[in-house]
């Protein structure tokens, strides 16, 4: 690896001499050292991913994966976290899709949307459903979800976002949004897709705060009662009190917390009349005054659903700990330097004593990054691996009551 980096170094520094003759030395020293430091890096980070787990889910997709048995070479000049996480959400298109959107009340008077994407073709009721469940302030407008969507439809699979409460342009009812650890409204999302396609298996693949609340969810009894039958779950922070300290750190407060929190509190501002009662247990402006997600999190999202505080709340928002009640196929996918999902924190033993989960690691994609190629503007690593999953799901009968029955290579690309 040193080698490389010293071979590069010595090339480009007589080629920047060639091309500067008549500049200072320190012009050159920088072009040397930016562009080793991307050669270096992308030496380092280039790996074939870990897969871990002890389970059945981890042999089957070990004997059938393609994407997994190979090298991940992220983009070289993305170097680092930072730019793997930025560049995916400036630079990947949205792809054009056609949606449905409905909207589903809840008990409490609220709603939230669903968008169902719109196929043509005759109909199949009993095909598999991807239900995607995208990050803290996503939903179906995001490029992310929409690539997802992809992934879902290129295996011939019915596909819908579950958005939460104020998201993806839907209005709000009541005060109340969403938390990473209530499971009211994806539970009666699921439940009233498993009533009107009663014979199709549901896949959740869920993203960063979607893959909390999923966690919790299939945790309790009531997915047990319905239709998923696997998971994924994406770039998903585990331990709710190592996040905060880590989105705390200088960089990352910069990076993400201000950009997550400007839009936690556009949500609210859009629907202010209902928060101008004086009856809700918050005080609006107050709330908007939050200068980090803890503070908007202590001052409104724990007051809105019954925590003390921010700490009762992130107590109780542990997602890791949910993880051996798990009892469907669920594959995990986390980067190591994602800074919102510090490593020391992943669930390893968690993955390792629960047969029914498996867990992809990789040394670089930052948060829902995992970017390849030169120009990263499409379909990235990630998506693979989603698409490569979903077929390793319907064509070794994972979907299936009992698990899998067969081993059968997956042979498409």
């Amino acid at each position: 690896m040193t080698s490389v980096t010293q071979v590069a170094a010595t090339a480009l520094f007589g080629l920047s001499a060639y091309l500067f003759p008549g500049q200072v030395v320190r012009v050159r020293s920088v072009i040397i050292y930016t562009v080793a430091h991307i050669l270096f890096n992308f030496v380092k980070t280039s790996k074939q991913p870990e897969l871990l787990g002890n389970g059945r889910l981890r042999q089957v997709i070990e004997e059938c994966s393609k994407v997994l048995n190979s090298t991940y070479y992220p983009t070289p000049w993305c170097v680092g976290p930072h730019l793997q996480s930025i560049v995916r959400v400036f630079l990947q298109n949205v792809p054009r899709t056609r949606l449905e959107r409905e909207y589903v009340g809840t008990a409490d008077g609220g709603q939230f949307a669903m968008d169902w994407l719109v196929t043509p073709g005759p109909d199949d009721l009993d095909r598999p459903i991807v239900m995607i469940v995208p990050g803290i302030t996503g939903g179906s407008h995001v490029n992310y979800v929409r690539h997802l969507m992809q992934n879902g439809q290129n295996n011939n699979c019915r596909c819908v976002v579950f958005n939460n409460r104020g998201c993806a342009f839907s209005t709000l009812l009541t005060p109340r949004t969403y938390s990473g650890s209530n499971t009211e409204d994806i539970s009666l999302a699921v439940s009233l897709i498993t009533e009107r396609y009663p014979r199709a298996p549901i896949i959740i693949v869920a993203v960063s705060l979607g893959g909390m609340i999923t966690t919790h969810y299939l945790s309790t009894p009531a997915s047990a009662d319905s239709n998923v039958k696997a998971a994924c779950i994406i770039s998903s922070p585990w331990n709710a009190f190592a996040t905060s300290e880590s989105v705390n750190a200088p960089i990352n407060h910069l990076v993400y917390e201000r950009f997550l929190l400007k839009k936690l509190k556009l949500i609210l501002e859009k629907n202010k009349h209902l928060y101008q009662s004086g009856k809700l247990p918050i005080n609006f402006r107050h709330v908007l005054k939050s200068e980090t997600l803890r503070e908007f999190d202590d001052r409104f999202t724990a007051k809105m659903f019954g925590w003390k505080d921010w700490k009762e709340y992130y107590a109780k928002g542990h997602s890791f700990d949910k993880l051996p009640m798990v009892d469907i196929p669920t594959l995990i996918i986390n980067a190591e330097d994602d800074p919102l999902s510090p490593p020391d924190y992943l669930p390893f033993k968690e993955v390792n004593e629960n047969p029914n989960l498996a867990m992809v690691l990789t040394k670089t994609g930052g948060h829902i990054g995992f970017l390849e190629g030169l120009f990263p503007n499409g379909q990235t690593w990630l998506n693979r691996v989603v698409d490569e999953y979903i077929q390793i799901l319907i064509f070794t009968d994972f979907l299936q009551k009992g698990g899998p029955k067969k081993n059968v290579p997956i042979d498409y690309y």
